[in-house]
């Protein structure tokens, strides 16, 4: 289950080479205007939430409290996938904000646009 919401959100980098590389292209800004990319990748992590919950209750939340218990946690190959696709998610929310911005008020040049979204992405 976690593999395929995992394979799934590997399509966010779509979006990222179309900021990044083609930041004017009608198909960039139209994709950008309806958010999909993102309520996409959200969908996926609520999903992978709810999965864990229905897995394991929501006891797992005791470990956030300390660093040995979110090693742990991130120790298990479910958990660690579905965090990976929080920190996609974050990011692509991020960077979906500085695109949309910065073609809205045009506050830095489109190339430094592009490097800064790239480093957003890293």
């Amino acid at each position: 289950m976690f593999e395929l919401l995992f394979s799934l959100s590997s399509i966010g980098i779509v979006v990222w080479l179309l900021m990044i590389v083609l930041p004017t292209w009608r198909v960039t800004r139209v994709l950008a205007d309806l958010k999909i990319f993102p309520i996409f990748l959200s969908i996926l992590y609520i999903v992978g939430i709810i999965t864990v919950i229905f897995m394991n209750g929501i006891g797992f939340m005791q470990y956030f409290s300390s660093s040995t218990g979110v090693i742990q946690l991130l120790s298990e190959p479910n958990f660690a996938l579905l965090v990976w696709i929080h920190l996609l998610c974050f990011d692509l929310f991020v960077g979906h904000s500085i695109y949309q911005e910065n073609l809205e008020y045009r506050y830095i040049p489109l190339p430094l646009q592009s490097i800064i979204l790239f480093l957003t992405l890293m």
